[in-house]
């Protein structure tokens, strides 16, 4: 999308230097395969905010980052000399300094429903990383996990998103954990999960369907081959921030 200035840029390291940021622009800090700073990416697509984003190595952190994010951690968003970061609360900030494409509902109830279901459904998170790490002894208990926290999002999607008939900020905070949920198979074959979104969740796969077509999700959705490269060379100890990036 047009907004993003640098989405699939290199990934700086602790000797590269870090570009000086114009006055008035909005920096997101990002790995391209993190989740949570995904989020942020969505929101900035939803949004259609213009931001620059600096990509960062996460197993070698250079000092200028953890200068502004002593927790190491993405998505971190820099604008007019502030620092924010956590996911959920950089995506609350883009809604308050840009009220008018706010993500969030207004209305304060519906605004608290965005959020405790975003709390409900943050299994699926857990869940995932838990198998993506099983072995032999707890795989068993591993999946019995993920599919019981895909039995709450099925249960809990009762309109075409969570967010209702259109996406919401629930459903920009959940996607990108679903997003990895679907290529768990390719990513651990061995664990035999060929049909683990099949017809036990028809609302769940018709939801994922129907994500993929939003704009927001194009702009930030890897390919599956890029994940199970990424978690390939994640797995050695030396991650690949750079899978999926054409030399010019």
């Amino acid at each position: 999308m047009a907004n993003f200035h640098g989405l699939n840029s290199i990934t700086l390291n602790p000797d590269d230097e870090l570009p000086p940021l114009a006055s008035g622009k909005i920096r997101l800090y990002n790995m391209r395969f993190c989740p949570y700073a995904e989020r942020a990416v969505l929101y900035f697509a939803k949004k259609n905010v213009s931001v620059e984003v600096i990509n960062v190595n996460l197993v070698d952190k250079p000092k200028w980052y953890l200068e502004r994010n002593p927790l190491g951690k993405v998505p971190t968003i820099e604008h007019d000399g502030k620092i924010i970061y956590e996911s959920a609360v950089v995506a609350e900030y883009l809604d308050d300094i840009f009220p008018d494409s706010s993500v969030l509902p207004k209305d304060p109830y519906l605004r608290a429903h965005q959020k405790i279901l975003v709390e409900r459904l943050s299994a699926i998170s857990g869940a995932f990383y838990g198998l993506l790490r099983a072995t032999a002894d707890n795989q068993e208990a591993g999946i019995a996990n993920l599919k019981k926290a895909l039995d709450t999002a099925e249960s809990l999607l009762t309109d075409n998103f969570y967010g209702g008939k259109s996406s919401g900020y629930a459903d920009m905070l959940v996607w990108p954990h679903l997003e990895r949920v679907e290529v768990l198979p390719l990513i651990r074959p061995d664990l035999h999960l060929d049909k683990l979104l099949g017809t036990d969740y028809p609302k769940l796969t018709a939801y994922i369907a129907r994500m993929k077509e939003l704009p927001e999700v194009k702009a930030a959705i890897r390919p599956a081959e890029h994940h199970v490269q990424f978690f390939d060379s994640y797995k050695t100890g030396k991650p690949d921030y750079n899978i999926g990036i054409t030399a010019a």
